[in-house]
């Protein structure tokens, strides 16, 4: 046996146990198994980002569909990206604290661009995978490389205090519609909780199934032994 994978299984079924109780709740926990995971798809994706003490901007992704790790929930981990300025009122927020720390009368950080490159890891849980429109609700965990740089702060320690890595908790739903035997488009929101940041988004994209967007869902009480 994979040790990561195991340990993979067992923290996304916590994530949605977290996040969608009744999900999990409503299944044996035998028929959710990691071996019923392998690479089964790839897509992109594009949207908007609104995060905390940023102004929004445009995000981009692309993520994997690595199957069902049970009945009606799929495994989906991905990257995004996004860059944006702070915004004014945050800006001159830290201008005042630095004033103040170090007694001088004004500060003047200029623009200050913060980034952020997110490793997520999720579970959706499909409600009824055989609609047309396939709607589903999930959650996992996100790891965020962020970072500050600017004109002024460049080596300085107002660099070093906004480039920071943090986890997070992610909660996620949207809805997904087949184009065809391989093709889904779908329509997402997330929202991304962690001590250093916060934010929602919202995207579109499309996937592409190497084996069909429902190819090796588990049955109910099925899972791969």
């Amino acid at each position: 046996m994979n040790p990561v994978r195991i340990a993979l299984s067992a923290l996304l079924v916590g994530a949605v146990s977290i996040s969608l109780p009744h999900a999990v709740g409503a299944q044996q926990i035998e028929d959710y198994d990691y071996e019923n995971l392998e690479f089964r798809g790839v897509g992109v994706d594009f949207g908007m980002v609104w995060p905390a003490t940023i102004e929004s901007t445009i995000v981009m992704g692309i993520r994997a569909d690595l199957g069902f790790l049970g009945p009606n929930l799929r495994i989906v981990p991905g990257i995004t990206y996004w860059s944006s300025f702070l915004r004014a009122d945050e800006v001159r927020r830290l201008e005042l604290q630095i004033a103040d720390v170090s007694g001088v009368s004004r500060v003047d950080l200029g623009q200050i661009r913060r980034s952020d490159l997110t490793m997520n890891v999720e579970a959706h849980y499909f409600f009824d995978p055989e609609l047309i429109v396939q709607p589903y609700a999930g959650g996992g965990f996100g790891l965020h490389f962020l970072n500050g740089r600017g004109e002024v702060i460049s080596g300085t320690f107002v660099e070093d205090l906004l480039t920071t890595v943090a986890p997070s908790i992610n909660v996620v739903g949207g809805l997904e519609v087949p184009m065809g035997p391989h093709l889904a488009v779908f329509t997402e929101g997330r929202y991304s909780l962690s001590a250093d940041v916060r934010y929602g988004q919202v995207y579109l994209g499309g996937i592409w199934h190497l084996q069909g967007p429902t190819a090796g869902t588990p049955a109910p009480g099925q899972g791969s032994r």
